[in-house]
């Protein structure tokens, strides 16, 4: 991919008479500064990938970061985040996500794209959170049943800097449709971002626009896809995979980056554009991601700070509370079974009394390190508000479940008083080749009393046979029974028991 770009600049190069550089007119230089699935990490966490001991992030350090790039490009700095910003942590969504609204219109976004999470407390909230951005939220694949926009959402801006205009186009993941709790989408359509890229796209190009941008919260892997099936597209900032794109990718021109998550990272993507064609002729290559290194000695921006400091101070005392104790670190592994999956799905089996839990991976959401656990790092393991369900399912209809998790993209789902063994070499509705409940075979025809989440229960993720499931009882919500199990049974150590085994091809 990489060779690919470069033969696509040398080309340029080549059809210009007469570089600008050697014409005396140096190459317009932009700065596009970037972020993703921010999650609400207004404050400094820790990271092992980044740094073992010092905190990584928190809006005082970004902040600072971001006005320092300012300082070296004046009037050259775009702003944009692709999304997934709210949701996360408790200084975020004890205030529906206002606290991180305040930082973002206070270090001047220019857009955001909208993510999947953006839609967890529902359209009501987003609207509001909406209103009251100085910038635009983007979702130029969101309609709603008349096939009109939802107000205030925006398909796309038109930016300027230096003469160079702008286009930045919204996408979020169709795929929102069915990882957000149904209740959150409903009368909403999410369109396929490839059929409704290529007439916008070249309805900007008309209006003028020299470069175009997409916004993208559909993962990396689609933004591959996008890139490779969409002509005429610059740049595409990426999210919602959280990937670590620490080398710009490019495919057919189109320039690829994404910054992680948690605001770990700022990317730094430094343009040069022709000041007659208005066309790329070169990016940063290399160490486009910069870590937000937050050790006690790295500067902040003290207003930042006073922002993040007014709304901690709120909840500080409240979620500072121990609740419980981990003997080991508590380490998610979104492909298959995870300690900390085992320890969530154990609680939910012993506060409902079932015979068996499953709960999905994706509402597992940070590790825990080993020592005292707080209310707050529970919040922030468990951010949405989802309710314990217990309900009575068929084994066949488990089956069914599990045979749909075994071949699915998401991540697998974490079981207790289960173990299950797929064959990934096996068609697919034949890959969960041995199942047992309470050590003995699954049962077809008998009935099970099950515990999940209250998104499950509402086919989250697509998983639609929980839909089936008969006499439903609703308890308390997830982090109330994890914080009490945590309280009866600290110090906990748990591990890896066998209760998920996966045959490769």
């Amino acid at each position: 991919m990489k060779r690919a770009c470069k033969s696509a600049l040398l080309l340029v190069l080549l059809l210009l008479l007469v570089p600008p550089q050697v014409a005396g007119l140096p190459a317009t230089r932009l700065t596009v500064l970037h972020v993703n699935d921010f999650h609400g990490h207004l404050l400094p966490d820790f990271n092992k990938t980044i740094d073992g001991i010092s905190p990584v992030g928190g809006a005082a350090r970004l902040a600072r970061m971001v006005a320092d790039e300012r300082a070296k490009n004046p009037d050259g700095v775009l702003l944009l985040s692709a999304g997934d910003m709210f949701q996360g942590t408790p200084i975020s969504n004890v205030f529906h996500g206002r606290s991180v609204m305040d930082f973002m219109n206070y270090l001047k976004f220019d857009a955001m794209a909208l993510g999947n999470h953006e839609f967890d407390w529902g359209t009501d909230i987003l609207r509001q959170l909406a209103a009251a951005a100085s910038f635009p939220f983007l979702a130029a694949n969101l309609q709603d049943l008349h096939g009109e926009e939802l107000p205030p959402i925006k398909s796309h801006i038109l930016l300027e800097r230096k003469g160079i205009k702008l286009a930045v186009i919204g996408i979020t993941t169709p795929d929102t449709a069915f990882t957000t709790q149904p209740r959150n989408v409903a009368g909403l359509i999410f369109q396929q971002p490839a059929a409704i890229l290529p007439p916008l796209v070249q309805e900007l190009r008309a209006s003028g626009a020299d470069l175009i941008a997409v916004l993208s919260h559909s993962g990396l892997d689609a933004d591959l896809a996008i890139a490779a099936e969409v002509s005429g597209i610059d740049l595409i900032i990426g999210g919602h995979s959280h990937t670590v794109v620490t080398e710009p990718l490019c495919v057919n021109r189109t320039i690829i980056v994404q910054a992680g998550s948690n605001g770990a990272y700022l990317g730094v993507l430094e343009l040069e554009i022709d000041p007659s064609t208005h066309k790329i002729v070169d990016f940063s290559r290399k160490n486009e991601l910069k870590p937000v290194l937050s050790a006690p000695a790295d500067p902040v921006e003290e207003k930042a700070a006073a922002i993040v400091a007014r709304f901690n101070k709120q909840i500080k005392a409240a979620f500072a509370r121990t609740v419980g104790e981990t003997a080991v670190d508590l380490i998610r592994n979104p492909g298959t079974e995870s300690n900390v999956g085992n320890l969530l799905a154990d609680a939910f089996r012993e506060a409902s009394g079932a015979d068996l839990a499953l709960l999905n991976g994706g509402s597992i959401r940070t590790d825990i390190r080993k020592g005292k656990i707080t209310l707050e790092q529970v919040y922030t393991l468990l951010p949405f508000d989802n309710q314990i369900v217990t309900m009575d399912l068929s084994g066949a209809q488990i089956r069914q479940i599990l045979e749909q998790n075994a071949s699915s993209t998401h991540k697998k789902l974490q079981v207790s008083g289960l173990t299950v063994r797929y064959d990934l070499t096996q068609p697919a509705g034949r890959q969960a080749v041995e199942i047992q409940v309470g050590g003995q075979p699954l049962e077809d025809v008998r009935t099970y009393r099950m515990a999940t989440n209250d998104f499950l229960a509402a086919g989250g993720d697509a998983y639609t046979t929980f839909k089936a499931g008969a006499n439903l009882v609703y308890g308390d919500l997830v982090r109330d029974v994890f914080s009490a199990y945590l309280e009866r049974k600290s110090p906990v150590r748990p591990q890896i028991e066998n209760r998920i085994e996966i045959t490769k091809p």
